[in-house]
């Protein structure tokens, strides 16, 4: 007894018995129909039909089938029996040989829900575009281009053409305003249309194609979650900026786009005693009382003045050289109070700016004097700011400003 049990408990369970499918011209055709005119699902996935059972469905009322599931059978063209289904809702053709799709089926004026995925379809029919799709599955096809009307399909939500042959997107898919799932993976892509930033996506996979660079104008695509970008030759943003993920990928293309700083220029703040042309307003003049505008008088009234006192103060230099002055630490310049010295920042900006500091040329009406005595100022900072005083000091010995002529009935200033 033992024995015998031991043999029970080790003897191999009996196969199960092989599944029969049944044929297509079988009773279970038949049953589906039947309950197809009851519940309104017609399910007749997995039958090996090369034909639609148009003869047995004759006998039964399908008027008010809403789903079809005709998946998986060898189905090389949409039955027209099909697309006499007015109510119908859902239909999936998935995993069979379809090649193309009929006109008629844009009788199916309730049609929300349609997977063609796993077929051999060149081309999607324009009339689509009649049909209030929500969700467009036509993966695992052959398709080179999408209809360029598919921007009608105003209440589409989710598309998915993956695995096909594209070469380039419509403009036309920036007019889906409802779409939130895009599936553009494994294609042949190049480019992505840019008017994909007008959509609110959730979801966008554009991995396993030819793109490039991702347009700037993505930055916009703020309900973005979901960005696969991967197998793709990109160079803007770099492949290693798009491996950290969507948030790294929006940083960087709104760094691209911020506006860039202009590099600083020289101002005349770097050289005070410079003259500057046009109008004069008046401000600190101390000819007269009133301050003037000199916009809205002659100029010819002040011209000749300025030449008769250029004429007298050469005429009174003569042959003889004026005395050099030396202005030290605790005398006082006869030239009146200078402008205080360039700010270290600005004379850091102006050394290291390319090539040696060159002195910008004076406008043709500047003075001989004022333009040495701003040179002088301005070598006399430089140098102060490299700290080689030596070199200051000759410098400064020999760009100092010839003496200006004393005023007639006016006494120079005393040295003492």
């Amino acid at each position: 007894m033992a024995a015998g049990e031991a043999e029970g408990l080790t003897a191999e369970p009996p196969p199960p018995p092989p599944l029969l499918l049944p044929s297509p011209g079988g009773g279970s055709t038949e049953r589906a129909l039947e309950e197809a005119a009851s519940s309104g699902t017609l399910s007749l996935a997995g039958r090996r039909l090369r034909v639609f059972p148009g003869e047995a469905a004759r006998r039964w009322d399908l008027s008010d089938t809403t789903q079809a599931d005709l998946s998986r059978n060898r189905l090389s063209a949409l039955p027209p029996a099909v697309c006499r289904l007015p109510a119908l809702e859902e239909l999936n053709v998935a995993h069979n040989v379809l090649r193309r799709l009929p006109p008629a089926m844009a009788d199916l004026r309730a049609l929300a829900h349609l997977d063609l995925s796993h077929n051999q379809l060149r081309a999607l029919p324009s009339c689509l575009s009649l049909l209030p799709l929500r969700v467009l599955l036509a993966s695992h096809n052959r398709l080179a281009r999408l209809p360029e009307n598919i921007g009608a399909l105003g209440s589409l939500c989710q598309l998915d053409v993956s695995s096909n042959e594209l070469r380039a997107l419509p403009p036309s898919l920036g007019h889906l305003r409802s779409l939130r799932d895009l599936n553009l993976r494994r294609n042949q892509l190049t480019a992505l249309p840019r008017e994909l930033s007008e959509l609110p996506l959730i979801r966008l996979d554009f991995s396993c194609n030819r793109i490039v660079s991702i347009p700037r104008s993505f930055r916009r695509l703020r309900h973005l979650q979901t960005l696969l970008a991967d197998h793709n030759p990109l160079q803007s943003p770099p492949a290693q900026v798009c491996l950290k993920g969507k948030v790294h990928i929006f940083k960087h293309l709104e760094a691209s786009i911020s506006p860039r700083v202009p590099p600083p220029c020289f101002t005349d703040e770097f050289f005070p005693l410079r003259q500057r042309r046009g109008l004069d307003s008046g401000f600190n003049s101390v000819d007269s009382g009133n301050k003037r505008w000199s916009g809205n008088e002659s100029t010819e009234e002040f011209a000749e003045p300025m030449l008769q006192q250029r004429e007298r103060r050469n005429g009174a230099g003569g042959d003889s050289d004026p005395e050099p002055l030396d202005f030290g630490e605790d005398e006082e310049d006869p030239l009146g109070p200078r402008s205080p010295p360039l700010a270290p920042q600005k004379l850091s900006t102006f050394a290291s700016s390319s090539g040696p500091p060159q002195i910008p040329t004076a406008p043709p009406d500047c003075d001989e004097h004022e333009l040495m005595a701003e040179m002088q100022q301005s070598l006399q900072a430089l140098l102060r700011d490299l700290g080689d005083t030596e070199l200051l000091r000759r410098l400064a010995t020999s760009l100092r400003p010839p003496r200006a002529p004393p005023v007639s009935g006016v006494s120079p200033p005393n040295p003492e």
